[in-house]
């Protein structure tokens, strides 16, 4: 069965009357797994309706009756909840069907405080109710969740004061060899860190050293304020040595259009607001119309990801470009929707693979690679980091430098070539087309470790990666 796109709440008589006709229903989420529905017929007719999703990953459905708004003896939205929560119940129903979750993101730290002595689990608490109040909702969201899946399961019934090295040491082994998790989505099998290829080996470090930062500040709190005595309990737990693999593949000006002409008109827009503005997709999804052209020549970007917002200074191109979609909106409408004239809330997905597929890029491409390819842009031009770090919303050019750096060579050598006063005229050298040819052939360096290692990280599992990286070579 095909899914249907969500509707405005089905709780609303004026959101009722707003909704088009059509064979398939609108549906509300109840919980994830189920839905109550309405149907919508072009002879005007209306009926309720619930569905919940199968093991199978199907979803079954029925109709609860028709609704009160067109039909004397039809229901009520609380009449009809009530008949499809009692639906959900039906034992032939409960017998296929998938168990129901909470909609939303989870908020709740998966420990009860300890009443004995004061336990890993008891730091992380502290650590997690200051920031519910001190970081960004999304920022608290994802913390949280490393915090869920790797840290409470494994230390959190552990007194601070027994966290040794050892016990860090198979924490930082066991965070490794287990595999991200997405969502409710099946996990994959754990894998030693011996048999992780190096483009994982990479990811799950990265992930190890925010793991272990949310660890070691938690317990720093706690000793600022008195709840552990020594100071040695967050000192000795050290993050590994890495270095983040610079963005290898960007797209040129010439595969953007070819991208552009390879999606439909209104995923084009989404994608030309991208490269006009490096903002992630997220953040162009709630770009009103009021926050185009306000204060500067450019385009606000409200927060989001932090507390901070920011203006995106733009081109001419680009300033005509977005002054074009808020032509006849109103200050408060969306600048970019689907055709539907439904909002982007990750829609985007599988509609920007088909045109990468197209367009004949790499499949891997996602739409964040629009933001990497603006940034990129940007430092081949010469521009300032500190320029781009502010464009892109960051607090300092760390970010930048790190992931683009080795693209500011570009830029160096022609203005070098541009500034350098001749000693002597010369005809050009033949040599210097074919070592340029040979230095752009050449890859970035593979390894996640960094060039100069200044962690004073040691022991057993550092011997560990960097025997697993000298494998790798």
């Amino acid at each position: 069965m095909r899914k249907s796109a969500h509707a405005p709440s089905l709780s609303s008589e004026e959101n009722v009357r707003s909704l088009q006709p059509r064979n398939s229903p609108y549906w509300n989420i109840l919980e994830f797994c189920r839905h109550i529905g309405l149907q919508k017929q072009a002879s005007g007719k209306l009926y309720w309706m619930a569905r919940v999703r199968r093991l199978d990953g199907g979803y079954s459905q029925t109709r609860l009756g028709p609704h009160r708004m067109v039909h004397n003896d039809g229901l009520t939205y609380k009449q009809a909840l009530r008949r499809a929560k009692d639906w959900f119940t039906e034992p032939d129903v409960l017998a296929t069907a998938s168990e129901p979750y909470s909609k939303g993101v989870n908020s709740r730290l998966y420990y009860t405080k300890s009443e004995t002595r004061f336990t890993v689990g008891d730091a992380m608490h502290s650590f997690v109710e200051w920031k519910r109040i001190a970081a960004a909702r999304t920022y608290f969201e994802t913390t949280l969740s490393l915090i869920n899946h790797h840290i409470i399961p494994r230390l959190g019934h552990l007194p601070v004061e027994d966290l040794s090295q050892s016990i860090f040491t198979q924490f930082c082994i066991d965070v490794l060899e287990t595999a991200p998790k997405r969502g409710r989505a099946n996990q994959e099998s754990r894998v030693r860190v011996g048999d992780l290829d190096h483009e994982r080996l990479r990811k799950r470090k990265k992930t190890l050293n925010t793991v272990i930062g949310l660890l070691r500040t938690a317990i720093e709190m706690s000793w600022e304020n008195g709840d552990v005595e020594s100071e040695l309990y967050w000192r000795r737990l050290r993050r590994v040595p890495h270095a983040d693999s610079p963005r290898q593949f960007f797209l040129t000006r010439a595969q953007a259009k070819r991208l552009i002409a390879s999606c439909r008109p209104d995923l084009a827009l989404l994608v030309q607001g991208a490269l006009y503005t490096g903002c992630r997709v997220s953040e162009l999804a709630r770009l009103r119309a009021r926050n185009v052209g306000g204060h500067v020549f450019g385009i606000y970007v409200e927060p989001m990801k932090s507390y901070r917002g920011r203006y995106v200074v733009l081109p001419d191109e680009g300033m005509t470009f977005f002054l074009d979609q808020i032509e006849n909106l109103g200050d408060e409408d969306l600048v970019f929707r689907m055709s539907s004239g439904r909002s982007w809330s990750g829609c985007h997905k599988h509609l920007f693979k088909v045109a990468v597929r197209r367009a004949g890029l790499p499949e891997g491409f996602v739409f964040h690679g629009l933001r990497h390819t603006y940034a990129s842009q940007l430092v081949q031009a010469g521009t300032p980091l500190a320029m781009i770090a502010k464009q892109l919303g960051h607090t300092n050019t760390d970010t930048v430098s790190r992931t683009y750096g080795h693209l500011c060579c570009d830029g160096l050598e022609s203005e070098i070539s541009r500034r350098f006063a001749p000693l002597q005229m010369a005809m050009g050298d033949p040599r210097l087309k074919r070592l340029r040819d040979t230095l752009q052939s050449k890859a970035e360096p593979q390894w996640s470790w960094p060039r100069r290692n200044r962690s004073k990280a040691s022991g057993e599992l550092v011997s560990l990666l960097r025997e697993r990286e000298d494998e790798l070579r």
